[in-house]
């Protein structure tokens, strides 16, 4: 009984020797935002876009210590693409800062009113119906260069700068040469159009050689050959040494990867030695010639000189493996970036835009397949990145990173013009799509775009289909029909409907997905400093016109 009579005595005692409640204190509020405002201007400003950076997969990348540091030393924000989310209206939209209905690009291909049915607009060379900074900068006296930029191809005087770099196009594709046995001649016995050669290496079998030409145009061609060696005193013929030889006597060098150079006249071309055996099988890549496109002739002359020939994109067509794409990956980076840096380094400018498309091309062709890749191409991004920026003095200059789309995985397509065909509307109607997008047009008949719309949407492939409107652009198709992120649009009218997609990743889906945002890193002179939350793609051009000093 006592001990039941204590117990209450303690619970009074404890209640009435306890300390009273501390009073709740506010935690300060949290420091405002910064606005994507400039705070001044700078004397130079670079616009450097990544193809196909994601701000989700950056986050996934670690080590990467330039995108790092300008997060830290600036400002930083995920950018909402515009939809569509495809390169060239996305580009176009940073350039004007409106929206692709506006600015009349409306997707990577579609149709322009008024030309014929078999005729595609390709997003990249259509003129944009809006100002642009390029031509507001130069209107207002600013010197502008271009290294390059999508939509700045130098074809008209609004799409081109004080001076630049041309996308380059590839003026022979390249291929993959296999060389057997029989394809090999011994080096005493040449045929009428060879000459004897000078045994300059020595070889304990007879020296065998093949020849494959090289040939930019009728006029530039060389003859290129392969020459074995048998460098071991085995007395077995087993060939271990293949050079390469140009016009029979330079040798080229082969870097430890097996990459050589073969250049002649400003024209060139990167091929590699794949395999070898030493029974005289040889696999070659065999490079695509290209010849580095820039004007005026001064600056294209300080690139031949400096730089070297245009190395050509990572080849998508030939059957190579994913290291030899992701050196080439590696190659082509490497080659901007040295542009681009020699250019702030000699050419006088107020504003700079450059450009890199290698995080696009790997997603295209190893999302979700290879990570090595894809992890290449960020180290070769952030390398640019840093060699760019680095040029750049943050008291008066300003810089500006960012990407036009983030990529998802895809893992089928939906053949266009045979899904019409097979649902009774061709050839009336006539889709041009690229990607997530697909535009359709009636060239013919009663208006039954209803019907189009109820097709498409019961398909099940389409987030969303709408129907032209008022606030549409001109070009737009009458049905506009944008898919599921993983599902990819093609053109071809080919059965069945649903195919295997020729791609890992893509974009174009809405902008909804977050998978499919970018991102901004701002620094430099004029610029605000700290997390700027989410900001649409179309304020940049107002930024970048502030950051120079003009109203946009």
């Amino acid at each position: 009984m006592r001990r039941l009579l204590f117990l209450p005595f303690l619970f009074v005692l404890a209640c009435a020797t306890a300390a009273p409640p501390a009073a709740r204190v506010a935690a300060p509020p949290a420091p405002p935002r910064p606005q994507f405002a400039a705070t001044g201007t700078a004397q130079r400003v670079v616009l450097m876009t990544f193809d196909g950076l994601g701000a989700d997969e950056l986050t996934r990348q670690t080590q990467l210590p330039a995108f790092e540091h300008l997060a830290r030393a600036g400002a930083v924000a995920r950018v909402i693409p515009v939809n569509p989310t495809l390169t060239a209206p996305t580009h176009a939209s940073i350039l004007t800062g409106a929206d692709p209905q506006v600015h009349g690009v409306v997707a990577n291909r579609f149709h322009i009113t008024g030309t014929p049915i078999d005729q595609t607009a390709h997003g990249l060379t259509v003129e944009v119906d809006v100002e642009t900074i390029v031509d507001k900068a130069r209107r207002h006296g600013k010197r502008v260069g271009i290294v390059p930029f999508p939509g700045m191809d130098a074809t008209t005087p609004r799409r081109t700068g004080d001076f630049g770099l041309v996308w380059t196009p590839v003026l022979v594709p390249g291929r993959v040469v296999k060389l057997t046995r029989t394809d090999f001649k011994r080096d005493g016995w040449v045929p009428p159009t060879w000459t004897s050669r000078p045994q300059r290496r020595t070889s304990f079998s007879p020296i065998m050689r093949s020849r494959v030409e090289w040939t930019a145009s009728r006029s530039l061609r060389l003859d290129i050959d392969v020459v074995a060696f048998d460098t071991t005193d085995d007395r077995r013929t087993n060939y271990d040494l293949y050079v390469i030889e140009r016009g029979g006597e330079q040798e080229l060098p082969i870097d430890a990867r097996g990459w050589f150079a073969i250049s002649r006249d400003q024209h060139g071309s990167w091929s590699k030695m794949l395999a070898t055996t030493p029974n005289l099988d040889v696999t070659l890549y065999w490079g695509p010639i290209s010849r580095t496109r820039a004007y005026p002739e001064s600056y294209r002359a300080i690139l031949d000189t400096e730089v070297g020939f245009w190395p050509g994109l990572p080849d998508e067509q030939a059957d190579i493996d994913p290291n030899t794409f992701a050196e080439q990956i590696e190659r082509l980076s490497g080659f901007l970036t040295r542009v681009q840096t020699l250019t702030i380094q000699r050419m006088p400018f107020d504003l700079l835009l450059a450009y890199q498309p290698v995080i696009d091309q790997a997603g295209h062709n190893f999302l979700g397949y290879d990570d090595s890749v894809i992890r290449r191409a960020y180290v070769a991004a952030d390398r640019a990145a840093a060699a760019v920026g680095g040029q750049l003095d943050a008291n008066r200059d300003a810089f500006l990173v960012t990407g036009d789309h983030g990529l998802v995985p895809v893992d089928r397509v939906v053949h266009m013009n045979r899904l019409l065909a097979d649902h009774g509307f061709a050839p009336r109607w006539r889709a041009y799509a690229s990607l997530s997008v697909a535009h359709l047009y009636r060239f013919s008949g009663d208006d039954d775009s209803d019907a189009v719309m109820r097709m498409l949407t019961g398909s099940g492939f389409f987030e969303r289909v709408e129907k032209k409107s008022a606030a549409s652009h001109a070009d737009s198709g009458d049905v506009v029909a944008i898919s599921y992120p993983s599902i990819g649009l093609s053109p071809s009218a080919e059965a069945p409907v649903v195919g295997e997609p020729d791609s890992y990743g893509q974009h174009g889906a809405l902008n909804t997905h977050r998978e499919l945002h970018t991102v901004l890193f701002a620094s430099g002179a004029g610029v605000p400093r700290g997390e700027l939350g989410e900001i649409g793609q179309t304020q940049i051009a107002k930024f970048v016109a502030a950051l120079l000093g003009i109203a946009f």
